[in-house]
């Protein structure tokens, strides 16, 4: 089909997308427009290429590890100080991931995450409220209710980041104890799995704090 002459990509969808059930092919290539840049869709595909991403990552330590038996990369040889500040490190890694859960339970966080009014609602409706939250511009039918709870709850997770950190320092002790090239790969990659789960974290406990700043509940009052 030949293109139209003057017709921008725009356009040119409105005129390929015929007119269907009584819609004017404008409005369809208008909806399907917003449809792919609505902030849902932006979701949806940033979740992919997350577990793409995981696949993929899987697979190369699968990989690394049937075929590089014979090449070394299993191999280590650790010295007597990484024997030691790798135990050391193990232990603390993993006191400082049982102390964190044992906190977050005692505190009540857990718990007052567990039984939230937001358990109730799809996972595609509480990642549209944090959106809300997290540009401080609630959409004109929002229930402010559900929008402070949800700044609550991105505030009390932001301590749940005690854990990556608790794993990152269990990867690195393991990757002393076992001096190859394979674990410090590993551990390079666990590390930035857990800065990039820290980051993000305390990124939303922010914007939590500025979210209830700027729209208190005065219900009480």
């Amino acid at each position: 089909m030949l293109k139209p002459a003057g017709l921008g990509a725009r356009q040119l969808i409105a005129f390929v997308v015929r007119p269907s059930m009584g819609i004017p092919g404008p409005t369809r290539a208008g909806a399907f427009m917003e449809m792919v840049t609505s902030p849902r869709s932006r979701s949806r595909l940033r979740l992919m290429l997350v577990v793409l991403l995981s696949i993929l990552a899987a697979a190369v330590i699968v990989g690394a590890v049937v075929v590089g038996r014979d090449t070394g990369i299993l191999d280590g040889d650790p010295p007597a100080w990484a024997n030691t500040l790798g135990g050391i490190l193990q232990l603390a890694g993993l006191a400082l991931t049982i102390a964190t859960i044992v906190w977050l339970v005692r505190s009540g966080r857990f718990r007052a995450d567990r039984e939230s009014s937001l358990r109730r609602l799809s996972p595609l409706d509480i990642r549209s409220l944090q959106q809300q939250v997290r540009r401080g511009a609630p959409q004109d039918d929002a229930d402010f209710g559900l929008l402070r709870v949800t700044a609550r709850m991105m505030i009390n997770q932001s301590w749940y980041s005690l854990m990556p950190v608790g794993f990152v320092i269990t990867s690195f002790g393991q990757a002393l104890l076992k001096f190859t090239p394979l674990f410090t790969g590993l551990f390079a990659v666990l590390t930035a799995l857990g800065v990039g789960a820290v980051a993000f974290a305390f990124r939303d406990a922010r914007r939590g704090e500025a979210f209830l700043r700027d729209h208190p509940d005065l219900s009480g009052r």
